[in-house]
């Protein structure tokens, strides 16, 4: 390997301590029933299973409609049956994206459970707000979660602020439970527990490699706030799935992807190679997918870890997670210490170009 640069070096010391440092946030508030564990969202009183279900859907199974996508008769089927298997271990909320085809069929799964479940939603399309709130309102029964998706920027515009103003209103008549924002912007996330009245959650990305240093700012003040924590792009859009050369084959991540154990790409950082290769196989019937999902259940002050799910492996590796004690193992750290510093040296190779902007503003920097 090269030498590294003071800049790396600095990276890599960073997001080591990023990994190792406790949390000084307070805890959120949980229950244990059977193999689930459920925490507090923020000051409501929903309680959200630690392992969630995300709203992306299979892309083998996806076909284009004039507003976005929807499944083939066999993905829908897959899906479905994957949803209710989840419900069955535990799982009790579900991210439903409009532009996806999913809000009718999440409908029907959850219709028999609903006060049970827990329907996330976000508006997809270019409609008023609230009337995409009364559409899902009248769909759903209430909607428990709806958040407005804030474009990464300086401060909050006209239409952001407007648009909150309806979603209080929502929560006041009865139609939404909790309402929050999901950003990839940390800026705009203390703004937001500055400007937003009543926000209840945020949704932001967050994984053992994405997981800032500098969020000494942000979650003490959410935590403060009483503000809920769920993280999005837990296992970096499947990415970190091909970054474990034990890895299930027919294992899908969300779209295309470099996969570092190809042959062609091994010249490129042997060595770094071999640690992880070791680090990886000290991990004693446990994949890279449990231990990176296991570092954000080990984390207090998040509520939920919410990845895409589309085959019934993956939901089991995800579930099996938390059937251990959730403090990790030191092999499970040695272990991803060892990816984070395979994914830095690869400069974002490893993430699909869609998702680069993950390493480029949310990767530990000195």
């Amino acid at each position: 390997m090269a030498p590294l640069s003071r800049r790396t070096f600095l990276g890599a010391t960073a997001a080591s301590a990023a990994l190792a440092a406790p949390s000084t946030s307070p805890t959120a508030r949980e229950y244990r029933r059977g193999g689930m564990i459920y925490r507090q969202l923020g000051q409501t009183d929903l309680y959200v299973s630690l392992l969630s279900f995300g709203s992306h859907t299979d892309p083998r199974f996806k076909k284009r409609v004039t507003n976005g996508n929807v499944l083939t008769e066999e993905g829908q089927a897959s899906r479905d049956r994957l949803i209710d298997r989840a419900f069955d271990l535990g799982v009790n909320m579900v991210d439903t994206y409009e532009n996806e085809g999913q809000w009718e069929h999440v409908a029907k799964l959850v219709k028999q459970k609903r006060q049970k479940a827990l329907v996330s939603l976000c508006r997809q399309f270019p409609m008023f707000v609230g009337e995409n709130i009364d559409r899902a309102a009248k769909m759903f029964g209430h909607v428990d979660l709806y958040r407005i998706y804030v474009n990464d920027g300086a401060a909050f515009d006209a239409k952001n602020l407007a648009d909150w103003d309806v979603l209080r209103r929502a929560k006041e008549a009865g139609k939404v439970r909790a309402i929050g924002i999901s950003t990839h912007d940390e800026r705009l996330m203390v703004r937001a527990l500055e400007d937003l009245e009543g926000l209840d959650y945020v949704m932001f990305p967050y994984n053992f490699i994405h997981a800032r240093a500098d969020y000494a700012e942000f979650i003490p003040k959410a935590a403060a706030k009483g503000v809920g924590l769920i993280a999005i792009k837990p296992l970096a859009a499947g990415s970190i799935v091909k970054l474990d050369p034990r890895a299930r084959q027919d294992s899908v991540p969300e779209r295309d992807f470099v996969q570092l154990y190809q042959a062609k790409y091994r010249p490129l950082l042997p060595s770094v190679v071999a640690e992880i290769t070791k680090s990886l196989q000290r991990l004693p019937e446990e994949t890279l997918c449990q231990a990176a999902l296991r570092f954000i259940y080990s984390k207090k002050f998040m509520t939920a870890a919410m990845p895409g799910m589309f085959e019934e492996h993956t939901l089991d590796d995800n579930y099996a997670g938390m059937q251990r004690q959730l403090e990790l193992s030191r092999d499970e750290w040695a272990a991803l210490h060892a990816v984070q510093k395979l994914a830095r040296a690869t400069d974002g190779a490893w993430l699909p170009g869609h998702y680069r902007w993950l390493d480029s503003r949310w990767r530990c920097n000195g």
